[in-house]
Protein backbone atom coordinates (compact mmCIF):
# COMPACT_ATOMS: atom_id res chain seq x y z
CA UNK A 1 0.00 0.00 0.00
CA UNK A 2 3.08 2.08 0.57
CA UNK A 3 4.33 1.89 -3.18
CA UNK A 4 0.82 2.57 -4.18
CA UNK A 5 0.88 6.07 -2.36
CA UNK A 6 4.12 6.80 -3.35
CA UNK A 7 5.78 6.07 0.23
CA UNK A 8 9.05 4.63 1.18
CA UNK A 9 8.58 1.30 2.92
CA UNK A 10 9.55 2.44 6.84
CA UNK A 11 7.29 2.09 9.55
CA UNK A 12 4.71 4.62 9.16
CA UNK A 13 2.57 6.78 11.80
CA UNK A 14 -0.77 8.24 9.93
CA UNK A 15 -2.87 11.34 11.17
CA UNK A 16 -6.35 11.70 8.93
CA UNK A 17 -7.85 15.23 9.25
CA UNK A 18 -7.71 18.98 8.23
CA UNK A 19 -4.35 20.44 8.95
CA UNK A 20 -5.63 23.16 11.08
CA UNK A 21 -4.63 24.58 14.57
CA UNK A 22 -7.15 22.75 16.61
CA UNK A 23 -5.42 19.25 15.24
CA UNK A 24 -1.96 20.13 17.25
CA UNK A 25 0.20 18.39 14.32
CA UNK A 26 2.95 20.48 15.34
CA UNK A 27 3.71 17.96 18.33
CA UNK A 28 3.81 15.29 15.77
CA UNK A 29 6.48 16.96 13.92
CA UNK A 30 8.30 17.91 17.10
CA UNK A 31 7.96 13.74 18.75
CA UNK A 32 9.50 12.28 14.82
CA UNK A 33 13.03 13.28 15.84
CA UNK A 34 12.72 11.74 19.29
CA UNK A 35 11.21 8.50 17.28
CA UNK A 36 14.61 8.69 15.11
CA UNK A 37 16.96 8.49 18.36
CA UNK A 38 15.43 5.01 17.95
CA UNK A 39 14.36 3.87 15.12
CA UNK A 40 13.87 5.39 11.18
CA UNK A 41 10.32 6.42 10.49
CA UNK A 42 8.16 8.12 8.59
CA UNK A 43 4.68 10.60 9.51
CA UNK A 44 2.26 10.52 6.90
CA UNK A 45 -0.40 13.66 6.87
CA UNK A 46 -3.46 13.15 4.42
CA UNK A 47 -5.92 15.95 4.19
CA UNK A 48 -5.72 19.73 3.82
CA UNK A 49 -5.53 23.13 5.97
CA UNK A 50 -4.14 26.56 6.64
CA UNK A 51 -1.55 25.37 8.70
CA UNK A 52 0.10 22.83 6.00
CA UNK A 53 2.81 25.72 5.30
CA UNK A 54 3.82 26.20 8.80
CA UNK A 55 4.31 22.52 9.80
CA UNK A 56 6.71 22.68 6.55
CA UNK A 57 8.65 24.81 7.58
CA UNK A 58 8.62 23.49 10.99
CA UNK A 59 9.53 19.60 9.41
CA UNK A 60 12.32 21.22 7.97
CA UNK A 61 13.46 22.96 10.84
CA UNK A 62 13.39 19.82 13.41
CA UNK A 63 15.30 18.03 10.84
CA UNK A 64 12.32 15.41 9.86
CA UNK A 65 11.44 17.60 6.34
CA UNK A 66 12.69 14.68 4.49
CA UNK A 67 10.19 12.08 6.79
CA UNK A 68 7.25 14.41 6.52
CA UNK A 69 4.98 13.14 3.67
CA UNK A 70 1.76 15.58 2.67
CA UNK A 71 -0.51 13.39 0.63
CA UNK A 72 -3.07 16.31 0.73
CA UNK A 73 -6.82 15.60 0.19
CA UNK A 74 -7.54 12.12 -0.37
CA UNK A 75 -11.16 10.86 -1.00
CA UNK A 76 -13.44 8.70 0.42
CA UNK A 77 -12.15 5.47 -1.72
CA UNK A 78 -8.31 6.33 -1.15
CA UNK A 79 -8.77 6.59 2.90
CA UNK A 80 -8.63 2.50 3.78
CA UNK A 81 -5.46 2.38 1.69
CA UNK A 82 -4.25 4.69 3.43
CA UNK A 83 -4.89 3.50 6.46
CA UNK A 84 -3.52 -0.03 5.25
CA UNK A 85 -0.15 1.71 4.45
CA UNK A 86 0.38 2.92 8.43
CA UNK A 87 1.71 0.62 11.33
CA UNK A 88 0.13 3.59 13.99
CA UNK A 89 -2.45 6.26 13.61
CA UNK A 90 -1.75 9.53 15.64
CA UNK A 91 -4.13 12.09 16.73
CA UNK A 92 -2.80 15.03 18.97
CA UNK A 93 -5.94 17.41 18.54
CA UNK A 94 -7.53 18.16 21.76
CA UNK A 95 -11.01 19.33 19.96
CA UNK A 96 -12.51 15.79 18.57
CA UNK A 97 -15.93 15.47 19.87
CA UNK A 98 -16.41 12.59 17.67
CA UNK A 99 -13.27 11.74 15.97
CA UNK A 100 -14.69 9.68 12.76
CA UNK A 101 -10.92 9.32 11.34
CA UNK A 102 -9.66 7.68 14.59
CA UNK A 103 -12.80 5.30 14.40
CA UNK A 104 -11.94 4.78 10.83
CA UNK A 105 -8.46 3.75 12.12
CA UNK A 106 -9.33 1.73 14.38
CA UNK A 107 -11.93 -0.33 12.05
CA UNK A 108 -8.87 -0.26 10.29
CA UNK A 109 -6.84 -2.63 12.97
CA UNK A 110 -4.26 0.24 13.69
CA UNK A 111 -3.35 0.59 16.89
CA UNK A 112 -3.74 4.35 18.02
CA UNK A 113 -1.83 7.18 19.72
CA UNK A 114 -4.06 9.91 20.86
CA UNK A 115 -4.50 13.23 23.53
CA UNK A 116 -5.99 12.46 26.36
CA UNK A 117 -9.02 14.64 25.48
CA UNK A 118 -12.24 14.93 25.02
CA UNK A 119 -13.80 12.16 22.66
CA UNK A 120 -10.92 10.17 21.93
CA UNK A 121 -10.48 8.29 25.09
CA UNK A 122 -13.79 6.51 24.38
CA UNK A 123 -11.79 4.94 21.14
CA UNK A 124 -8.70 4.31 22.93
CA UNK A 125 -8.04 2.35 25.66
CA UNK A 126 -4.38 2.58 27.06
CA UNK A 127 -2.77 -0.86 27.00
CA UNK A 128 -5.21 -2.60 24.90
CA UNK A 129 -5.81 -1.03 21.41
CA UNK A 130 -2.90 2.68 21.87
CA UNK A 131 -1.96 4.56 24.08
CA UNK A 132 -3.08 8.19 25.52
CA UNK A 133 -1.20 11.16 26.17
CA UNK A 134 -1.15 14.25 27.81
CA UNK A 135 -1.96 17.05 25.24
CA UNK A 136 1.25 19.35 24.79
CA UNK A 137 3.59 16.00 26.22
CA UNK A 138 5.77 15.76 23.19
CA UNK A 139 8.05 12.83 25.12
CA UNK A 140 4.89 10.99 25.63
CA UNK A 141 3.73 10.93 22.30
CA UNK A 142 7.09 10.10 21.06
CA UNK A 143 8.01 7.78 23.37
CA UNK A 144 4.35 5.42 22.94
CA UNK A 145 4.76 5.62 18.99
CA UNK A 146 8.68 4.27 19.46
CA UNK A 147 7.04 1.67 22.00
CA UNK A 148 4.29 0.45 19.09
CA UNK A 149 6.65 1.33 16.03
CA UNK A 150 9.27 -1.05 17.86
CA UNK A 151 7.29 -3.78 18.17
CA UNK A 152 5.03 -6.03 15.53
CA UNK A 153 3.44 -8.14 18.33
CA UNK A 154 2.15 -5.24 20.09
CA UNK A 155 0.78 -3.54 16.78
CA UNK A 156 -0.53 -6.99 15.96
CA UNK A 157 -2.33 -7.38 19.38
CA UNK A 158 -3.42 -3.86 19.93
CA UNK A 159 -4.62 -3.91 16.07
CA UNK A 160 -6.78 -6.81 17.29
CA UNK A 161 -8.23 -4.92 19.98
CA UNK A 162 -8.68 -1.75 17.84
CA UNK A 163 -11.38 -3.79 15.64
CA UNK A 164 -13.05 -4.64 19.16
CA UNK A 165 -13.34 -1.51 20.39
CA UNK A 166 -14.41 -0.36 16.39
CA UNK A 167 -17.26 -2.76 15.96
CA UNK A 168 -19.03 -1.45 19.87
CA UNK A 169 -19.34 1.85 17.45
CA UNK A 170 -21.33 0.23 14.44
CA UNK A 171 -24.08 2.31 13.28
CA UNK A 172 -26.46 -0.31 14.47
CA UNK A 173 -25.74 -0.61 17.40
CA UNK A 174 -25.31 3.04 18.53
CA UNK A 175 -28.98 3.35 16.93
CA UNK A 176 -30.20 0.73 19.28
CA UNK A 177 -28.69 2.37 22.36
CA UNK A 178 -29.95 5.98 21.25
CA UNK A 179 -33.38 4.28 20.86
CA UNK A 180 -32.72 2.59 24.25
CA UNK A 181 -32.33 5.99 25.93
CA UNK A 182 -35.58 7.80 24.19
CA UNK A 183 -37.64 4.65 24.93
CA UNK A 184 -36.38 5.11 28.73
CA UNK A 185 -37.21 8.86 28.71
CA UNK A 186 -40.58 8.55 27.30
CA UNK A 187 -41.21 6.08 29.74
CA UNK A 188 -40.67 8.35 32.64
Amino acid sequence: MRKELGLPDLPTVAFVGRLDAEKRLEELIRALPRVHETLDAQLVLVGTGTRRPALERLAAEVGVADRVRFLGFAPDEQLPITYQAADVFAIPGVAELQSIATLEAVASGLPVVAADAVALPHLVSPERNGFLFRPGDVAGLAAALTRLLSSASLRDRMGAASRTVAAAHDHEATLARFEEIYTGLLRR
